[in-house]
């Protein structure tokens, strides 16, 4: 039987682990900085899908533990050695067949995180390219604070898109004289 090094399960197991812990941040809504670089690229808008690659890194995550909880379990009666790893391996199918559930419909991988979906609905292409560069230019401790205050990022972004659909087509502006 083919069996697989303890350091390669370990290493397979901890990188699965830490890609399900960002992915899971990023779908939670905690950390905006990957999607907001999403929507500051040139040409047509490719829009990332973070809870369909959350729910493959926790299917490659429970696949690892079911390879792992095998090796750690005492040999013994068969129900010790083959229930354990078989859990794993049925929620790791079960969560890879969610992935490819969410990915079929757009109202379902859309959906999370909340902010991301709330901006797709109601702004323009060129108004989140904005919000995305306008996040540069804010200091860390003030992102700290957007990334976990969820209401505060929502009136921020609502003030980046007042300030430039109004500062860029304000025909009382005293500035386009000058232009």
């Amino acid at each position: 039987m083919f069996e697989l090094s303890p350091l390669v399960v370990w290493l397979f197991t901890l990188g699965a682990g830490a890609a399900m812990f960002y992915y899971g941040a990023i779908v939670t809504g905690i950390l905006k900085d990957p999607l907001l670089a999403r929507l500051r690229r040139y040409g047509d808008e490719n829009r990332p899908y973070p809870i369909c690659r959350f729910f493959e890194a926790a299917g490659a995550w429970s696949l690892s533990l079911a390879l792992m909880v095998n090796s750690l379990t005492q040999p013994g009666s068969y129900s010790r050695d083959a229930f354990p790893p078989m859990i794993f391996f049925l929620t790791a199918i079960t969560i890879f067949g969610a992935s490819i559930a969410f990915r079929r419909h757009a109202i379902l991988r859309e959906s999370l995180p909340r902010w991301y979906a709330e901006l797709l609905n109601q702004s323009s292409r060129q108004e989140r390219r904005f919000i995305a560069f306008a996040w540069l230019k804010i200091p860390r401790r003030m992102r700290w604070h957007l990334n976990s205050n969820h209401a505060a990022f929502q009136v921020w972004a609502d003030t980046v898109r007042i300030s430039v659909i109004y500062g860029a087509f304000d025909p009382d502006s005293p500035w386009d004289v000058w232009g």
